[in-house]
């Protein structure tokens, strides 16, 4: 069998700000399920790669629309084509939502819309004006506060198709706290940029700001690393908000369909591609994964691990999400009968290192298509289309069997039929593109999600120390959870406090520090389980006076 080798990527930095044009304005699937060969992971030879160089990127300004929406579900009703939603919801459950508006045939914008109620009512828009056709909006929770983290394709003439931007909102509803930040690559003969996808991470210990990684396909013509469709990193400097770096690999051609992921209990991420493989017999499409560390993107040998996933199946149009060590891609592939769409899932209980598979709906008589999926540890939610119908599966075993596909949409016919029509994220939120009043528009509903526990940090109090309020929305109890209470700052008593707690469903407990002592300001971490946030204070002796 042909080896394919993870060709060392080219490290390269930043160049000067983009020239950004006018910017910012019931379903039963039978469940047979198939056994692939032995060689199911495929691991792919790697080798170190040095630390990349970095300079300073620029601010893009930025020129906000503000609108009120219905207060109802439809989240969108405009006369203009809205399509290819996302969202994500923060520690404290706000939701924060984007798609595009195509407002001409030569022209698009990028929308962006909010939720404080859990979905019930869609209160803000802000549209980000830009020249061109911008497509495929991305967003992610930071993993902190109430900030977000998005990118988005650019027109592909924008900077000669080598365009790059990073949008960070710190407050949703406050345009104040909303920056972009571009980069032009072209000077390093880079074009073609491909459906991004953004994974948020804020524990990257005391950098100044770290929003994540972007994962994204490309094509290069740079000297001795020329590749076509190929995987492309991008992610911020350690120490400089405002630098960037980049890295290609042009052993990987005909990538597509990036997504990443996460695992906020532990900094590993994982990205996948699906991947024309010609190092099988037969030659076909498997799922390209990535795993690295994301604290050890500064050492000197920083490493990701390639393999492929897949077997005599065509797998294409992965999503990928990791929580406490769990690891699930659900994909299509035609498992049932050659060139019929099904969703499948690897889904991985030791972190990637060994991996099974699973049908999530597998109907010989339909098509199931483009699947969106989120995970809550050992539980996930997988949705998908059938017809033009939203249908959602929901798995409480780590993805070893999933329950019985129920129809989301109320109106039959009208969910369109595209790669990223629809999306779900924890609790089971989910926006799609609906055409049931003749006009694409984005609409919401709560999917549900399975029976396990999912953690809140709620209010941070001060006092003698600080206590936490932890609330479990889950729909099984937390046992013997673990947290941590981290003060950074001045503490010189109780810096850390560890423990365990138990929350039943639709409960809540308090997490308290104890006793400190220290004098100055202070940032406390809160970790319980997967869920993290984040508070600053001023600590006087045992006191902690002005949380926020």
């Amino acid at each position: 069998m042909k080896k394919i080798v993870a060709i060392l990527a080219i490290c390269v930095a930043i160049t000067i700000m983009l020239p950004v044009n006018g910017m910012l304005e019931n379903h039963s699937s039978p469940k047979e399920e198939k056994t692939l060969p032995t060689n199911l992971v495929t691991p792919i030879p790697i080798r170190t790669i040095p630390i990349p160089k970095a300079t300073e990127g620029k601010e893009v300004p930025l020129t906000l629309k503000h609108m009120c929406l219905p207060a109802d579900i439809p989240a969108t009703s405009t006369e203009d084509p809205e399509v290819h939603p996302t969202l994500a919801m923060d520690g404290s459950g706000n939701i924060f939502g984007a798609y595009i508006t195509q407002t001409s045939i030569l022209e698009a914008s990028l929308s962006y819309i909010f939720s404080e109620d859990g979905g019930t009512t869609w209160e803000y828009i802000r549209t980000l004006n830009y020249e061109g056709m911008p497509e495929y909006p991305a967003i992610d929770y930071w993993g902190s506060g109430t900030t977000f983290v998005g990118t988005f394709r650019p027109d592909p003439t924008d900077c000669d198709g080598s365009a790059q931007y990073v949008l960070r909102v710190d407050d949703p509803t406050d345009p104040e706290t909303w920056s972009l930040l571009g980069w032009d690559w072209s000077s390093y003969n880079q074009r073609d940029r491909e459906s991004p996808d953004i994974a948020g991470y804020s524990n990257v210990g005391d950098a100044t700001w770290w929003y994540g990684v972007i994962a994204e396909t490309g094509s290069s013509d740079y000297t001795d690393s020329e590749g076509e469709h190929i995987p492309v990193f991008n992610f911020p400097s350690y120490t400089d908000e405002n630098s960037g770096w980049i890295w290609w690999w042009n052993g990987f051609e005909n990538a597509a369909h990036a997504c990443i992921d996460i695992d906020r209990s532990n900094g590993m991420m994982y990205a996948a591609w699906d991947q024309f493989n010609e190092s099988r017999a037969e030659q076909g499409r498997d799922i390209l994964l990535a795993i690295a560390d994301v604290h050890d993107w500064w050492v000197e040998n920083w490493v990701i691990n390639w393999s492929y996933l897949g077997g005599p199946e065509a797998n294409t149009y992965p999503d990928i999400a990791a929580e406490n060590g769990y690891i699930y891609i659900a994909c299509q592939a035609d498992i049932m009968i050659p060139g019929k769409q099904d969703i499948m899932c690897f889904y991985s209980h030791d972190g990637g290192t060994t991996w099974e598979t699973s049908n999530i709906a597998a109907d010989p008589a339909k098509d199931e298509m483009y699947p969106s999926i989120v995970a809550y540890g050992e539980g996930a939610t997988c949705t998908f289309v059938i017809d033009g119908d939203l249908y959602v599966s929901h798995t409480a075993d780590g993805g070893v069997t999933w329950s019985t596909p129920e129809k989301v949409n109320d109106e039959t016919g009208t969910i369109s039929m595209e790669y990223r029509t629809a999306k779900v994220t924890n609790a089971g939120h989910a926006l799609w593109t609906d055409t049931r009043n003749g006009n694409a528009d984005i609409y919401y509903d709560n999917v549900g999600f399975p029976p396990t526990p999912i953690l809140s940090v709620g209010d941070i109090s001060g006092g003698f120390g600080v206590k936490a309020t932890v609330a479990n929305i889950g729909t099984a109890d937390a046992e013997n959870v673990e947290w941590n209470i981290v003060f950074d700052g001045p503490v010189f008593v109780g810096k850390e406090k560890s423990g365990t707690v138990t929350i039943p469903a639709g409960g809540e407990a308090t997490i308290s520090s104890g006793l400190i002592l220290g004098i100055g300001p202070a940032s406390i971490t809160i970790t319980v389980g997967g869920a993290t946030k984040t508070a600053s204070g001023f600590v006087l002796g045992p006191l902690v006076l002005g949380i926020k």
